[in-house]
């Protein structure tokens, strides 16, 4: 694989992925936080048309693949505002009461993962019209609400419990 993200950090890489998921993607290639990035990246995967629906899809497939992983390893995923909704630290509180108080941690594991919906910046696409009437698709960045992954966990070497946000 010979991409930006291997180049810059391939000395440090003693590891694999199972997905390669927006932590990665957002977090280390700085392309992809340009609307200019993300459409490249997703010619190169093939699609001509940029719709909503197509970003839609690696929505559905992190939604997917994180309650596959969950359910696998026996991981409760907790919808935030049916269990507590409080803020500000609640959502720690939350996980130290009824997951942390009676552990006997010991290596890496994962408490539970707390979802929520919040606004972030994201992009959205819509199709627009020139001067002549002839149709044209634009990516945008956009705040809105996005479904976020708290995944509580405890770290053999941090301690815990320490939390991953994905969204």
């Amino acid at each position: 694989m010979n991409n930006e993200f291997v180049k810059q950090f391939s000395e440090n890489i003693n590891f694999f992925y199972t997905c390669f998921d927006r932590v990665i993607i957002r977090g280390y290639i700085k392309r992809l936080f340009w609307e200019g990035g993300l459409v490249l990246f997703l010619r190169a995967l093939g699609f001509k048309k940029l719709t909503n629906g197509v970003m839609r899809i690696f929505t559905d497939q992190l939604n997917g693949h994180i309650k596959k992983e969950a359910e696998r390893s026996g991981i409760p995923i907790l919808w935030w505002p049916s269990v507590d909704g409080g803020k500000n630290g609640a959502k720690l509180a939350y996980v130290e009461k009824h997951y942390v108080k009676d552990c006997q941690p010991r290596g890496n594991f994962v408490y539970c993962i707390i979802t929520d919906t919040e606004t972030a910046m994201s992009f959205a696409s819509r199709e627009l019209k020139t001067r002549r009437g002839r149709s044209y698709r634009q990516v945008y960045k956009c705040k809105k609400l996005v479904k976020h992954y708290y995944i509580y966990f405890h770290d053999q070497y941090l301690g815990g419990p320490c939390y991953l946000l994905r969204n």
